[in-house]
């Protein structure tokens, strides 16, 4: 008996040896502990001001960020307009049919720029993802439904061309970042702008702003962002058309939806009806990420840094949805 309890206290102690050697993934803890603590003072707001110093805070974090094993192909045509251009990052050390995510950057819907998220495709690269980050066009010269007839034309793009960049083009995770997230909500949820056998597996929603615009109408009867007035216009009437939460029926994406613990209180209220619509449609919750401690912006700043707080659940995302 006296054997007995020692091998069981050994195997206590082996266990428990393991679960402290194995680490876990490191979260916004991570940072420099006033990272978080200045994250934190801004708020839920966000203006000019919260940019400039989340941006102060992430660009010597993001300069001192792993970038090996990764080759870029910068400003791939992928249509016939001038913002129709991709930069590529894939993995150098790897070939053959990997994942590829299409990444389309927030600014409002009327401005923003592929490059300000070279991390998130460093990021997907290192992990053996092709990551292609898109620029599209523009609000007030492109009005609604520019955005999913832009995601339409990439994804042709890509099906003819992913596999010369490493990619499996029946392997297309779409994913965006605030405005970039409303264009992708419309391609997921409005099929008339599908391209046949597309090859998505899956959408991931990050911070959307805009899937049901009936609830953003200011008293005087318009959109009160002036983005989303320039892209979807001023008609009221208009607007329930223009929804992706009235338009979930049909075709079942799957889709990540994430957002900031400290996203913009409008934003929020966005993602919980889009939850809600989702839950009643399928009677079973869609996949979602609170991101604590962090704002609308650095929610996808911090990715490739040692915050782990986002990436390992959009890899893991993409690797069970790629199976299926």
């Amino acid at each position: 008996r006296s054997k007995l309890m020692k091998f069981l206290k050994f195997i206590l102690f082996s266990l428990g040896c393991l679960f402290f050697m194995n680490p876990v993934n490191a979260q916004m803890s991570a940072n420099p502990p006033e990272v978080g603590k200045k994250i934190r003072a801004m708020g839920t707001d966000f203006n000019r001001k919260v940019i400039g110093s989340t941006m102060k805070i992430y660009g010597p974090l993001l300069a001192k960020a792993p970038k090996d094993g990764v080759t870029v192909s910068l400003n791939q045509s992928y249509g016939p307009h001038e913002r129709n251009v991709l930069d590529i990052y894939q993995p150098k050390s790897k070939s053959g049919s990997l994942p590829i995510v299409i990444f389309f950057h927030g600014g409002g819907f009327v401005r923003g720029d592929k490059k300000t998220q070279g991390n998130l495709g460093t990021y997907f690269a290192r992990n053996s993802v092709v990551g292609m980050m898109a620029n599209y066009r523009l609000a007030p010269k492109s009005k609604w439904p520019s955005g999913p007839e832009d995601i339409a034309t990439v994804i042709k793009w890509v099906k003819k061309n992913g596999t010369k960049f490493g990619g499996d083009p029946s392997k297309i995770f779409l994913m965006g970042g605030s405005a970039g997230t409303g264009h992708v909500g419309s391609y997921v949820f409005f099929e008339k702008y599908h391209v046949k056998d597309d090859g998505v597996k899956g959408a991931i929603l990050v911070s959307g702003p805009s899937y049901d615009l009936s609830t953003k109408v200011t008293p005087k009867g318009v959109l009160g962002h002036p983005g989303e007035r320039a892209y979807f216009g001023g008609d009221a009437s208009k607007y329930s058309s223009m929804s992706a939460i009235n338009n979930i029926e049909g075709r079942k994406i799957p889709v990540f939806i994430a957002y900031a613990e400290l996203d913009m209180p409008m934003i929020q209220n966005q993602n919980l009806l889009l939850i809600n619509a989702l839950y009643k449609r399928d009677k079973l919750l869609p996949t979602v990420k609170q991101v604590l401690g962090h704002n609308h912006m650095s929610i996808l700043k911090h990715i490739n840094t040692k915050d782990e707080s986002l990436g390992p659940d959009l890899l893991e995302f993409i690797k069970i949805r790629s199976m299926n």
